[in-house]
C-alpha cells in the first residue's frame, strides 16, 4: 500500500459509521469512497469550492483527505468550520473514530478537547468548531481549511470570518469551501460564481444529485418520461429508478428541489427560503433563455411593427461606474412580449436622449418611468423633447381635496406590493414572455431581507424593477387601448 496515496489509504484505513438500517442500528464499516468523494480526493487543488447537493458525504470526504495529509505530513494544522455546533460535534467524532481504528503505531495524542486534538510527534493539530465561534483562525498556524455548508453560515459575520482564516493559510496550504445552494446573492454564490469566471483562484467542483448512489426508488415497470426526464436519462445516463426518486423528492420540496438537490450549477440558484418569485417558473424561463441582438447598450429580441403599441418601463441610476444601471425594458402591450432592453451605467441625462430614440424606435411607446432621485431628471428633459406618450401617475390628494396627476411612475409602499405581485402571477402563469437571463437571474435573486422584498447586497434589481412598471402599467391599461396605438395622458390606479 502506498501511505501517500488517499485513495489507497483511507479506504484501507478509516473506519466510518453507517446509516442506521431498517432496525435503526449503525455498524462500523471501512470507509469506501462514495464517486463524489473520490472524484473530489483524486482531482483536489489548493484552493477549491464545491457546490454538490444534500447527504452526499462531501464533508466526510474532505475530513477525511484532510486528515490523512496530516498524518502523512507533519506540521499540517488542520482549522475546519461547520455551520451548525451539532455538524461540528459529528465531524469531531468522526476524526475520533478514524484515529480509534488506525492500525498500530498510531501518532501519539497528548491533548484533547471538546473541539481540538494535538499530535506532539507530527506537530500537528486539527480544531474544528461551528460558525458560531469567534476565534478559530486568529492567532493560529493554520495551513489547512475547510469550510463546510458556508451557505448556512451567519451573513452578517461570514465575510469577517472567511477573511480572518483563509489569511492564516500560504499558498502551499489548502483552502476547501463546500456547501449546497441557498439562493442568488449570498457569499457563496459570490464565491462560486467568482471562481466559475475566473476572478478569484479557486477550482469549482459541482456534484449533482445522482452522484450518490442511493437516491432511486424500486419501480415495477418502466416510467412514462416528461421531455425534462427524458433529457435527464439520453444525456446524463439515469436510470428510471432514479427518475421515480426524483419524482417524489420534487413532490416533497417543489421548487426548493433544485436547490436541495441541484442539477446544474446554474438554477440550482433560483429557489430558497426567502425566494419572492416561483423558482420553478423562472427555471422554465431561463432554460429558454437567448441572447438578443446587440446594438450598444440595446438588447434586442424583437424589433418594432408598424401598427403595434409598447409600453417601456424604465428605472433611473445615477451612472458612476460601479452604481446601480439606469435600465428601460420595452413590452408589447397587447401579447406581453418583452422585445428589447436598454441597459447600461449612464448619466441620466445621456440615458434620456438615448430613451427618446427608443421610444420613438417602438412607435412612441408609452413611457413610465420611476420618478424617484433621477428619474425626474429624465422626465425633466423627456418633457423639454415633448415626448408624445408620457405615462402620468394619478393620485387623490386629501389635504387639498383634489385629484392630481404627475409626470412618472410612483413606487411607494402602496404600489410597491402591486408591482410584485403582477409580475410573479405573469411569471407564474406564463403571461410574460422573455429572453432575459439577467432579468430572470435578478428575480431569482430578489428575497425577503427582514419584511422588505429587495436584491440582496452586492446584487441588482434594476431590469427587474423596470420590467415590474413595464407589466403593472400594462396591467393597468385599459384593454380597448392596448390593441391599437393612441396617446395616453394617464391612467387611473
Amino acid at each position: 500500500m502506498n501511505i501517500f496515496d488517499p485513495l489507497e489509504y483511507i479506504p484501507q484505513n478509516f473506519q466510518i459509521l453507517t446509516k442506521a438500517d431498517e432496525n435503526g442500528i449503525s455498524h462500523l464499516m471501512p470507509m469506501t469512497l462514495w464517486a463524489a468523494q473520490e472524484h473530489y480526493v483524486r482531482n483536489r487543488t489548493h484552493r477549491d469550492i464545491i457546490l454538490k447537493g444534500r447527504q452526499m458525504g462531501i464533508s466526510t470526504g474532505v475530513l477525511a483527505a484532510n486528515f490523512h495529509h496530516l498524518l502523512t505530513h507533519p506540521y499540517t494544522n488542520i482549522g475546519l468550520i461547520a455551520h451548525k455546533d451539532d455538524v461540528a460535534e459529528f465531524l469531531l467524532q468522526t476524526v475520533h473514530r478514524f484515529y480509534d481504528h488506525l492500525p498500530d503505531p498510531r501518532p501519539k495524542v497528548d491533548w484533547k478537547s471538546a473541539s481540538r486534538i494535538r499530535f506532539p510527534l507530527l506537530d500537528a493539530s486539527i480544531h474544528i468548531e461551528s460558525a458560531a465561534a469567534t476565534t478559530i483562525g486568529r492567532g493560529e498556524n493554520l495551513n489547512t481549511i475547510h469550510l463546510s455548508e458556508i451557505a448556512q453560515w451567519y451573513e452578517t459575520n461570514t465575510v469577517e470570518l472567511f477573511a480572518g482564516i483563509t489569511q492564516t493559510v500560504s499558498l502551499g496550504g489548502f483552502i476547501t469551501i463546500e456547501s449546497t445552494p441557498r439562493g442568488r446573492g449570498g457569499f457563496f454564490y459570490r464565491l462560486y460564481e467568482g471562481a466559475k469566471r475566473g476572478d478569484i483562484p479557486y477550482k469549482t467542483f459541482f456534484y449533482p444529485w445522482w452522484y450518490a448512489s442511493e437516491y432511486q426508488l424500486p419501480i415495477e415497470k418502466p416510467l412514462e418520461l416528461n421531455r425534462e426526464e427524458r433529457l435527464l436519462v439520453d444525456n446524463q445516463g439515469l436510470t428510471h429508478q432514479q427518475i421515480a426518486w426524483r419524482r417524489l423528492k420534487i413532490a416533497e420540496l417543489k421548487d426548493l428541489f433544485y436547490q436541495e438537490y441541484p442539477e446544474n450549477d446554474v438554477d440550482c440558484w433560483l429557489s430558497s427560503e426567502t425566494s419572492v418569485f416561483d423558482g420553478v417558473s423562472l427555471r422554465r424561463y431561463l432554460l429558454n433563455a437567448k441572447e438578443g441582438r446587440k446594438e450598444g447598450n440595446l438588447t434586442i429580441w424583437k424589433d418594432a411593427m408598424g401598427g403595434k403599441s409598447y409600453i417601456i418601463g424604465v428605472d433611473v441610476g445615477g451612472g458612476l461606474p460601479k452604481g446601480d444601471f439606469s435600465v428601460a425594458c420595452v413590452l408589447d402591450t397587447k401579447t406581453n412580449e418583452h422585445c428589447a432592453t436598454l441597459r447600461g451605467r449612464i448619466a441620466p441625462d445621456l440615458f434620456a436622449e438615448e430613451l427618446v430614440r427608443l421610444g420613438n424606435r417602438y412607435n412612441n411607446a408609452l413611457m413610465a418611468v420611476e420618478r424617484m432621485s433621477h428619474g425626474h431628471t429624465v422626465l425633466r428633459i423627456l418633457l423639454e423633447h415633448n415626448y408624445p406618450r408620457l405615462y402620468y401617475y394619478r393620485d387623490y390628494n386629501v389635504a387639498l381635496n383634489i385629484e392630481v396627476s404627475q409626470p412618472g411612475w410612483l413606487t411607494s409602499g402602496r404600489t410597491r406590493p402591486m408591482m410584485i405581485d403582477t409580475f410573479s402571477s405573469a411569471i407564474r402563469s406564463g403571461d410574460l414572455i422573455t429572453w432575459s437571463e439577467n432579468l430572470l437571474k435578478e428575480a431569482s435573486s430578489f428575497q425577503f431581507i427582514g419584511q422588505k422584498a429587495e436584491a440582496p447586497a452586492g446584487e441588482h434589481d434594476d431590469e427587474l424593477m423596470a420590467m415590474m412598471i413595464a407589466v403593472i402599467v400594462r396591467e393597468q391599461t385599459p384593454i380597448s387601448r392596448r390593441s391599437r396605438f393612441r396617446p395616453i395622458s394617464y391612467i387611473k390606479l
